[in-house]
């Protein structure tokens, strides 16, 4: 993977705490910075959990989109341990990947495509999962 063909890179603990950051999700006053909020990711993953295990496979109670500041990403697609989000248009995206030790956020946008930048993410995350 080439560091430069996303536009940011962020990972935390499990516990909420930020460990790495880099591009947009570095703080700055540019409008294509985000300000991420780890516990937004923490909660849909618990949300997600406990739908499993009540059985419900309802997608409409899940949260439908993630926020950071005036920036909205919808949730296209979520599973225990990957989350996939786009904003309005398609023209940025999210990937995010919770493993054993952490979550791993990369944000991208176009013309890299979400079916490409998850591809590469599930891939490299492989081995790392529960």
């Amino acid at each position: 993977m080439i560091e430069s063909s996303y536009d940011g890179v962020c990972f935390f603990t499990l516990s909420g705490r930020i460990e790495y950051r880099n591009g947009c999700f570095c703080a700055s006053s540019s409008s294509d910075s985000l300000d991420v909020d780890p516990l937004q990711f923490l909660a849909l993953f618990d949300q997600l959990t406990r739908q499993a295990i009540q059985k419900k496979r309802h997608i409409e109670s899940m949260t439908p989109a993630l926020r950071f500041g005036s920036n909205v990403f919808h949730v296209v697609s979520a599973t225990f341990s990957s989350i996939c989000a786009v904003s309005n248009g398609r023209t940025h995206g999210l990937v995010v990947e919770k493993l054993s030790f952490g979550v791993l956020v990369v944000a991208f946008s176009a013309p890299l495509r979400l079916e490409t930048v998850f591809s590469r993410l599930e891939d490299a995350c492989a081995a790392h999962r529960y």
